[in-house]
C-alpha cells in the first residue's frame, strides 16, 4: 500500500501540473461549461484509475517475484551453510589425518622404526604373492648377517633386503630441483644407495651357502625407486651400479609383479615335479608288468607241460581201464568156469587119481 500511495501522489502532482500549465497558457478550459468540465475530469479520473490498477498489478507481480527470489535466496543460503558445514567437517578430518601423519612421521623418524615398517610391508607382500612354504624371514648366514627374507626357489635361495637408508632422500625431497642444496642431497643419496648395494652384495650373495648369484633390494616407495632409475648425470644411475653388483632394486609394485611371476614359475616346477613322479610311477608299473608277463609266460609253460602230462596220464588211464575191463571179463569167465566144475558129479569111492 505504500507503493500505491506514492503512485497516487505522483499522478496527482502530474495532473495538477498539467492543469496549472494549461490554465497558465491562457485558460484552455475557461470556455468550457460546468458539464463538459465534469465529463473531462471524469474521463481523466477513469484513466488514472485504470493506470493505478495496472500499476498496482505490476507492483503486486513485482513484489511476488521479489518474495520468490527471497525464498530461493534463503534456500540457497541454507544449502550453502549446510555445504560449508560439511566442508568444515571434511577439513577437520583432513587436519586430523594430517596431524596423525605428522605423528606417524615422528614415530618413523628413527631408522629402526622405518626398518621395522619396511620388514612388515615386505612380509605382507610375500604373504600375498607366494605360498608360505616358498619363503623364510630373518634368515641367518654363517657370517652372522641376517637378511630380512629369502625366497626358496628350487635348490637355492634369493635374499631380499628391505632396510634402505632414507635420510638423504628425505632431505632431497624437502628441496626443489635446481636448488644447490638439492644437488648436494642428491649426491648424498647416490652415495648412500651405492654403499647399501655394496652391503647387500657382500653379505647376502653367498652361493656357497645356497643362494643364487643375485639378490633383491626392496625399496619402500615408488619415489625412491624413481630416484634409483633417474640418470643424474646422464649415463650414471644407481640402477646401473646395482645391476653391475647383481643387486636388483624393486619397488612395492615391481616386487609384487616379481613375486607373481615367481609363483607361476614355482607352480610350473611343481607341475614338472608331479609329472616326473607320475612318469616314475608309470616306469615302475611297466617293470612290474614286464615281471608279471614273464611269470605269466612261465605259468603258461608249466600249464602246457602239466596239460601234456595230464593227457599222457589220461591215455594211460584209458589203457589201464581197458586192461582192467579185460581182467574183469576174464575173472567173470573163471568164476563161471568154477561154477560149472562144482556142478559135475563126484567120483566114486575107491577111485583115486594116479596123478
Amino acid at each position: 500500500m505504500g507503493w500505491e500511495a506514492v503512485a497516487v501522489a505522483l499522478l496527482a502532482g502530474v495532473l495538477a501540473g498539467v492543469l496549472a500549465g494549461r490554465w497558465g497558457r491562457g485558460g484552455e478550459w475557461a470556455g468550457l461549461g460546468g458539464g463538459q468540465l465534469d465529463r473531462r475530469l471524469a474521463g481523466i479520473s477513469d484513466s488514472l484509475d485504470r493506470r493505478l490498477v495496472d500499476l498496482d498489478r505490476r507492483l503486486y507481480l513485482g513484489l511476488d517475484g521479489v518474495q520468490h527470489a527471497q525464498a530461493r535466496a534463503a534456500d540457497t543460503a541454507a544449502e550453502v551453510r549446510e555445504r560449508v558445514a560439511v566442508v568444515a567437517g571434511v577439513a577437520e578430518q583432513v587436519l586430523e589425518q594430517a596431524r596423525g601423519l605428522a605423528r606417524l612421521e615422528d614415530l618413523l623418524r628413527p631408522p629402526q622404526a622405518r626398518g621395522a615398517l619396511g620388514e612388515l610391508l615386505l612380509e605382507q607382500l610375500l604373504a600375498q604373492g607366494l605360498p608360505g612354504s616358498t619363503y623364510r624371514t630373518q634368515h641367518a648366514f654363517r657370517s652372522g648377517a641376517r637378511v630380512d627374507a629369502v625366497l626358496l626357489l628350487g635348490e637355492a635361495m634369493v635374499a631380499v633386503d628391505s632396510k634402505f637408508p632414507l635420510e638423504a632422500f628425505a632431505r632431497m625431497s624437502a628441496t626443489v630441483d635446481g636448488d644447490p642444496a638439492h644437488g648436494l642431497h642428491r649426491r648424498a643419496f647416490v652415495r648412500d644407495a651405492r654403499r647399501h648395494v655394496d652391503d647387500i652384495a657382500d653379505k647376502y650373495i653367498c652361493p656357497d651357502e645356497g643362494t643364487y648369484d643375485f639378490a633383491l633390494c626392496y625399496l619402500p616407495s615408488e619415489a625412491v625407486f624413481y630416484e634409483f632409475l633417474r640418470e643424474d648425470p646422464p649415463g650414471e644411475s644407481c640402477w646401473r651400479y646395482a645391476v653391475e653388483r647383481r643387486v636388483f632394486p624393486t619397488s612395492p609394485t615391481t616386487l609384487y609383479a616379481y613375486l607373481i611371476s615367481i609363483g607361476v614359475g614355482l607352480r610350473g616346477l611343481q607341475v614338472e615335479e608331479n609329472a616326473r613322479r607320475v612318469l616314475d610311477a608309470l616306469a615302475a608299473l611297466r617293470g612290474e608288468l614286464d615281471g608279471f608277463s614273464r611269470d605269466f609266460e612261465l605259468v603258461g609253460r608249466h600249464l602246457g607241460r602239466a596239460r601234456g602230462r595230464w593227457e599222457d596220464a589220461a591215455h594211460r588211464l584209458d589203457r589201464f581201464d581197458g586192461r582192467l575191463a579185460e581182467a574183469a571179463g576174464r575173472a567173470t569167465e573163471l568164476d563161471r568156469a568154477g561154477t560149472d566144475v562144482e556142478a559135475l558129479p563126484e567120483p566114486e569111492d575107491g577111485l583115486t587119481g594116479t596123478g
